[in-house]
């Protein structure tokens, strides 16, 4: 690991428009993630990761560092290979993309990401992250390409490449087109180009971020918006003089949040739209983060505020359900109670996954080919009813036997694109049950209270964050100080948590995205079941995981 590098000094401008007390995260406090990215060519849509290598920085210091090859699941070209080392001996064996970036987004959790031409890097995780339906956080990005063309003139360096500037300022490590030791040499020459540039006023990340740009006329007008904004865990929205809410967000601290609607780092249009129409901004502050998270989307569904970008409409989920008796499969609106001998699995990403899953679903156990005799004629049996439904519910694989066959049917005749479509159909399927089973667990359960370690600021001592549900439902969290017991205080919360069995609903219908917040909440390490009412258990979650695809078709190969 390099040596850390202090920040420089950073000094107080009398003239600044934007001052650091006015707005701004300081760069001494700021979470940076330094990050570079190997791939097999240069289309975010049409190449593929090959290799992620992250620093963790704050305050000039080196706290933690990422780095794994990725398999691009394509042939990497020679002249790539060439540049960077990685063959496709290199990566074999390696995870893909699916299970590399959320370790990734994890690790760079509520962090800015920095990367030299940073529009590369960026685009590819924002690329994967849309194949694989996951949320992009927006985070702030810092580009040291573009800010090392303000920091140091051609008069000083031939040209801004990273090898170049690394040389320049006396980097500890060298660049090698290998993604881990590039990110090294990146945090080095952020830290030069920091020394730099805070002379000129630039002493914040937003300054930073937006040293291109400039703060709108709006945006400096409205800035006195923020000035009584408490720098705590919780909620803001932004209101109109009618008192009605125009914007929702969440942070771990408010007032560094709100401070940067406020600057050129703040560039959205819908956001920049709105800002005019703003009179106050109302913060709620909570106990914790997840609490912050949950108050989040409960507004959001409730208001529907127009510069969010998605109203959410958890009422209108889509599910696929297996009727009782011989109903067969059906797209559904309502989860309801599957003590008929119904299943479910969703809720779907969207209604046009309904037709292949169900196909899928009805090829698999009932013959190739059943699917086609239309809907209205499909009548599983009772035999194939209780097959479908151990399917969805319990066990997947004889559907991914069935899918994994195919695939390497479509595979030997040539028929890659059908084969793809049917891979993504089987993940598909995959996540679908998985996110049942999960939401099923959840709202079977009246009481979940879980408590986690987490760090104390100033101290070396670990408070407690504990968290309540009620089927499925965000009932409470607090803080439990140093050395308290947590069992003690779980009992507290759980007596003085707030009652939802009223809205209690099968698969947390209604409230699933509030469910599958706090299901990712209970995933993170250390967390600690300590109190259950009823009976707690996460089902069969490694059946329903997208390597489970993966070993069944390495299981079809036919053997020599």
């Amino acid at each position: 690991m390099p040596a850390a590098v202090p920040l420089p000094h950073v000094p107080r401008h009398r003239h600044r428009q934007l001052s650091l007390e006015d707005l701004g995260t300081p760069l001494a406090e700021a979470e940076l993630v330094v990050v570079d990215l190997e791939t097999t060519g240069t289309s975010p849509t049409d190449d593929a990761i090959t290799e992620i290598g992250a620093v963790r920085v704050r305050g000039g210091e080196v706290t933690g560092e990422f780095r794994t090859f990725v398999d691009p699941r394509r042939p990497i070209p020679a002249y790539i290979a060439a540049l960077t080392g990685i063959t496709d001996a290199t990566v074999a064996g390696a995870p893909d993309i699916a299970t590399v970036l959320p370790m990734f987004l994890d690790f760079a959790h509520d962090a800015a990401l920095v990367a030299h031409n940073a529009r590369f890097d960026i685009a590819f995780l924002k690329a994967a992250a849309a194949r694989l339906d996951l949320a992009w956080p927006e985070p702030t990005v810092l580009d040291t390409l573009r800010l090392a063309r303000m920091a140091y003139g051609r008069d000083e360096v031939r040209d801004h490449r990273l090898g170049t500037l690394a040389a320049h300022v006396g980097a500890a490590t060298s660049p090698d087109h290998r993604a881990l030791s590039d990110a090294r040499a990146t945090v080095d020459v952020l830290h030069a180009i920091i020394e730099r540039l805070t002379p000129r006023g630039l002493d914040t990340l937003e300054d930073l971020a937006g040293a291109h740009r400039r703060a709108s006329a709006v945006q400096l007008r409205q800035r006195h918006l923020a000035d009584a904004i408490p720098s705590a865990p919780g909620v803001y929205q932004f209101l109109d003089e009618h008192g009605a809410v125009l914007y929702v967000g969440t942070s771990r601290d408010l007032r560094t949040r709100v401070r940067t609607y406020f600057t050129a780092a703040e560039t959205r249009r819908r956001v920049l739209d709105m800002l005019p129409r703003a009179r106050e901004i109302r913060p709620i502050v909570c106990a914790t983060a997840i609490e912050a998270a949950v108050r989040e989307l409960r507004i959001i569904a409730a208001e529907q505020p127009p510069a969010n970008r998605h109203g959410l409409r958890p009422e209108k989920a889509l599910w696929l359900r297996l009727g009782p008796g011989r109903e067969g499969l059906r797209g559904a609106r309502l989860a309801r109670s599957e003590d008929d001998g119904s299943a479910l699995i969703g809720p779907l990403r969207s209604r046009h996954d309904v037709e292949p899953l169900r196909g899928l679903l009805t090829d698999a156990i009932m013959g190739r080919g059943a699917s086609l005799e239309g809907a209205e004629r499909i009548r599983p049996t009772v035999s194939h009813h209780d097959r479908m439904r151990r399917a969805m519910r319990e066990d997947p694989r004889e559907v991914l036997d069935h899918a994994a066959a195919r695939m390497r049917a479509l595979a030997a005749e040539g028929r890659y694109e059908d084969a793809g479509r049917l891979r993504a159909t089987a993940e598909t399927f995959l996540a679908a049950a998985g996110r049942a089973d999960r939401l099923r667990a959840l709202a079977a359960c009246p009481l979940l209270v879980a408590a986690r370690p987490v760090p104390r600021p100033g101290s070396r001592h670990r408070s407690w964050e504990l968290l309540a549900m009620r089927s499925g439902r965000f009932a409470g969290s607090s803080v439990a100080e140093p050395g308290a017991d947590p069992v003690a205080a779980a009992q507290v919360l759980a007596a003085t948590s707030t009652g939802e069995a009223e809205h209690a609903a099968p698969l947390c219908q209604g409230y699933h995205q509030e469910a599958e917040l706090l299901l990712g909440w209970l995933a993170e390490d250390d967390v600690r079941i300590v109190l259950v009412e009823g009976t707690w258990a996460q089902g069969v979650r490694a059946l329903f995981d997208a390597e489970a695809l993966a070993q069944r078709y390495a299981a079809s190969a036919p053997r020599s």
